[in-house]
């Protein structure tokens, strides 16, 4: 395949145009094929915006199968996975489709039951500790906008996509330099995705945790809500990086767990319309651009890091609790994008040493942080909030006054946010906060409205496993992955891991 890249149109153009000027610029004519490869806006000049396109020419390759070699070696017991988030449903997905009929435990419920927990948490406050926000089929990014966004540069990313646009997301997302496919539309793909595991031999068990875990010499056993035991030739441990107690167990079970680095903050809301202007300038509303996004981080050189993470654009702050007197706070955007404000989290990087380099710390540090925003008013999980220009100045005042209306799906109460962060933390955010003004100006205001606190934006702590052959340095028979393990950050990442693990082990067994 031939491929025509940085072709640069303007925002009048529609893709078709960017194919035939590829064939202008290549000389191909119109009996050979042609697709959009990738497609992103340069919007670094507000008053000459470009479509930035790479297109190729030729067949694609199919490419819905994973490519590895097979291993040998009769399974004695069909592979486990445990959590059904993006790590566990790639994982469980590639097995099933090669023949290795996985069998997935996940704590949360299905996806009906879990939305209704959702909305009960919601709109009165009653939080199921088991099913939430966090927890449930398809993992925390269902209810988070569905980004599809990653760093990485992986082969198997592009399968995932594929995937993905198989159960129902929209032919864009092959080529958009930010996919997503949004909270709405991401819930029904999970449940395709059961579905197509199932019907590949796979069972799925919800509301089933994890309660113990033995290691033996070529099985593992374990107990699953206290009372069932069973065995595997495998386990994929894709439980997620909300759980402090299942990070317990492995360490009461000998496994290798350490802290790792993570970060705090809060949501910050602007109206979209004022992030539109601040990104688009005069082309702000043009039907062929979307709502505006921004990335932005800051760091001096032997200091810790503040930037912005999981931006929503047209969405809402969710309430991400996972447990009863503690916040937890979360973005999330549905497919069209088309709420009033704009939300990010703006987060400052902690490290081991904050916490004195112990796991037990590293899981308090955040407690304490989510502990003390509820203890506010001590109910209903209302969350503090407060004006931009306030948590600057170290007062409160202004929530009311603020021209925006914070979206949290539940109620606020106006709180001074310095009380809750240690002091480290707040300096570092201010110092970033200020530095983002310059990136993208304007970016500063004072109306702003800041929602706390975000803690979950990538695990404490991590299950060490083999480099190369992805297995527990502890157990063979066990692959830590995906986000909770320490792996991954984000749907695709986390699928991919899972894809990794799941190959790793289907070199090793022959299938059923």
């Amino acid at each position: 395949m031939d491929i025509v890249e940085n072709i640069r149109l303007g925002i009048d153009c529609a893709d078709g145009d960017a194919i035939q000027e590829a064939r202008r610029i290549s000389g191909k004519s119109s009996g050979i094929s042609a697709r959009i490869y990738k497609k992103s806006i340069d919007a670094r000049h507000k008053n000459n915006i470009k479509f930035v396109y790479s297109v190729i020419f030729g067949e694609e390759k199919k490419e819905n199968a994973i490519k590895i070699e097979y291993g040998k070696k009769p399974q004695k017991d069909r592979p486990t996975v445990i959590g059904f988030g993006p790590a566990g449903m790639f994982c469980a997905l590639a097995l099933a489709q090669n023949g290795y009929e996985p069998i997935i435990f996940e704590m949360g419920c299905e996806m009906g039951l879990r939305v209704e927990k959702v909305e009960k948490l919601f709109l009165e406050g009653i939080l199921d500790e088991k099913t939430n926000v966090c927890f449930g089929e398809g993992g925390a990014g269902t209810f988070s906008d569905g980004k599809l966004t990653t760093r990485i540069n992986d082969g198997y990313c592009r399968f995932i996509l594929k995937k993905f646009v198989e159960f129902g997301a929209p032919e864009e997302i092959m080529y958009q330099a930010k996919p997503h496919i949004g909270t709405d539309k991401i819930r029904g793909m999970t449940k395709k995705i059961r579905g197509e595991i199932t019907k590949n031999g796979g069972t799925i068990y919800f509301n089933s945790e994890l309660t113990d875990i033995q290691k033996y010499a070529d099985y593992v056993k374990f107990t699953v809500n206290k009372t069932e035991t069973f065995k595997t030739s495998g386990m994929f441990l894709a439980a997620g990086q909300h759980s402090p107690e299942l990070y317990g167990l492995f360490i009461k079970r000998g496994f290798t767990v350490v802290p790792k680095a993570y970060s705090v903050g809060f949501r910050i809301e602007h109206k979209q319309s004022y992030i539109d202007e601040l990104v688009y300038g005069k082309y702000a509303g043009h039907k062929n651009l979307p709502p505006a996004e921004y990335v932005i981080s800051h760091k001096k050189p032997d200091t810790r890091g503040v930037y912005t993470f999981c931006m929503c654009p047209g969405g809402v702050v969710v309430n991400s609790s996972t447990e009863s007197g503690a916040i937890v706070t979360n973005g999330m955007s549905d497919s069209s994008r088309s709420k009033e404000n704009a939300n990010a989290a703006i987060a400052v990087s902690i490290l081991p040493d904050d916490y004195g380099n112990d796991l037990k710390n590293a899981f308090e540090f955040r407690k304490s942080i989510e502990k003390s925003a509820f203890a506010i008013k001590n109910k209903d999980f209302l969350a503090p909030a407060q004006s931009l220009g306030d948590y600057i100045a170290g007062k409160t005042g202004n929530l009311q006054k603020s021209p925006i209306v914070p979206s949290y799906t539940g109620k606020v109460t106006e709180y001074d946010l310095n009380k809750i962060f240690p002091e480290f933390v707040n300096k570092t955010i201010k110092e970033g906060i200020m530095q983002f003004d310059g990136i993208l100006r304007g970016y500063f205001d004072e109306n702003a409205i800041l929602t706390a606190p975000e803690t979950r934006t990538s695990s404490a702590a991590r299950i060490l496993r083999d480099n190369i052959e992805l297995f527990s340095v502890d157990c063979g028979q066990i692959y830590p992955c995906g986000e909770g393990a320490g792996y991954a950050g984000g749907i695709m990442s986390s699928a991919v891991d899972g894809i990794r693990c799941a190959v790793k082990y289907m070199e090793k067994w022959k299938g059923r």
